[in-house]
């Protein structure tokens, strides 16, 4: 008898995928964020701030993604009446909520570090919780961050579809780079728009972006190479094109070349900006092709 966790599910990208890619922004962007104050980089910490004012209202969105996946709020809240260390399905449940809490003190931290803490509820919680190091809850947030950014891949692996499963354990580590990749574009686009920031910190977000992207695309590539047959749909026809062309060439080569050619670009606009928008749009296009084409 197939185990709920390892029948085939039938996921609509709407809600599936848009899961998948707005819980990776916003953990790639925690995870930024508390390593920079875990290693205490102080002269970085407008990117820490920019990483928890992100990440929390982000993974709010998520549980109404999975709800309207699952058509009633009692069968999503019903993942919570169990702990099955076996699943991954209760375990990234789990490390969710978790995940969702350690996001919630940190963007009440910031709010209070800027002073923009003006509700009386709010204001007593951070009074509690500013007892404790943030560092401590940073640390378990970051854990927990790296946990959802990854386990969404390993639950596709461990589904009865032939992409999926003839790729097992790669999806993980590949939606982990791209977790990376876009919570790097999201901060960026974010410090932009406030302007705030120095040349200093867009060049090393840049670089971090850079290596992740690079990870990335290897990773593709052994997949691929893995998947042999199997990857069929994810080469040809619609899927194929939101897959090369959206994921491969215009999310990760063309910010990879235009990170490397830097100035040269401007003709295209804020080379910067243009790069972040682009693996944001390469990591969207990733999920949605990667949830569909698994599916044929």
């Amino acid at each position: 008898m197939i185990s709920p966790e390892t029948q085939a599910p039938h996921w609509e990208w709407y809600y599936i995928a848009m899961y998948f890619y707005i819980g990776g922004v916003s953990s790639g962007a925690y995870l930024i964020g508390s390593i920079l104050e875990l290693i205490k980089k102080e002269r970085f910490r407008a990117i820490s701030k920019t990483a928890y004012y992100i990440a929390f209202p982000l993974i709010l969105v998520t549980p109404v993604l999975l709800i309207a996946d699952l058509g009633s709020p009692f069968r999503f809240w019903r993942l919570f009446s169990y702990m099955n260390t076996t699943s991954p399905l209760s375990v990234g449940t789990w490390a969710l909520l978790i995940y969702g809490g350690m996001s919630f003190l940190s963007f009440v931290n910031v709010l209070a570090e800027d002073r923009r803490l003006t509700s009386p509820g709010l204001t007593k919680l951070h009074a509690i919780f500013s007892r404790i190091p943030h560092k401590v809850y940073a640390a378990a947030g970051s854990f927990f961050g790296f946990f959802v950014a990854g386990y969404t891949g390993v639950l596709m692996n461990t589904t009865a579809r032939p992409l999926w499963e003839a790729t097992d354990p790669l999806i993980g580590p590949i939606f982990i780079a791209s977790a990376a990749s876009t919570g790097a574009a999201a901060i960026v686009l974010f410090m932009m728009k406030q302007k705030i920031g120095t040349s200093e910190i867009f060049s090393h977000l840049e670089t971090f972006d850079r290596v992740a992207m690079i990870l990335e695309i290897a990773l593709i590539v052994i997949m691929l190479i893995v998947a042999g047959r199997y990857a069929a749909p994810l080469l040809t026809g619609f899927y194929g094109v939101l897959f090369l062309g959206g994921t491969v060439l215009l999310g990760i080569i063309a910010p990879l070349w235009i990170n490397w050619r830097g100035s040269k670009t401007r003709a295209f606009g804020d080379p910067i900006m243009l790069s972040a928008v682009l693996v944001l749009f390469g990591g969207l296009m990733l999920r949605i092709s990667l949830v569909q084409a698994g599916q044929m």
